[in-house]
């Protein structure tokens, strides 16, 4: 069994819902989060989980938000853009290797 890491500091429904941040809050929230975790990655990997749920992010008003954070994570050098369940079979295959 795997866990990939789900985060609910950088999560819609905590940000919007639960703090009330506006749409610029978010992307630079976002925008944040990764700019330290590459820095941190210097040494090691690490991983960043954005938590969208359609209810939340997919309001119109917030697309345009939506958009610059996801055009900063894509233009960031070195990004691997993925899912959890890419992570989790990378990380399998990447263990039994090791192990064989």
């Amino acid at each position: 069994m795997l866990s990939v890491p789900y985060s609910i500091e950088v999560n819609d429904i905590s940000l919007f819902v639960g703090k009330s941040l506006s749409g610029p809050d978010f992307a630079q929230i976002v925008k944040d989060q990764l700019d330290q975790l590459h820095e941190d990655a210097a040494d090691s990997g690490r991983l960043m989980s954005l938590v969208l749920h359609p209810f939340v992010i997919n309001q119109p008003f917030r697309h345009k938000y939506l958009d610059q954070a996801l055009e900063h994570i894509a233009q960031h050098p070195g990004v691997w853009l993925t899912t959890s369940d890419q992570i989790a079979e990378h990380y399998a295959q990447t263990t039994a290797e090791i192990r064989a």
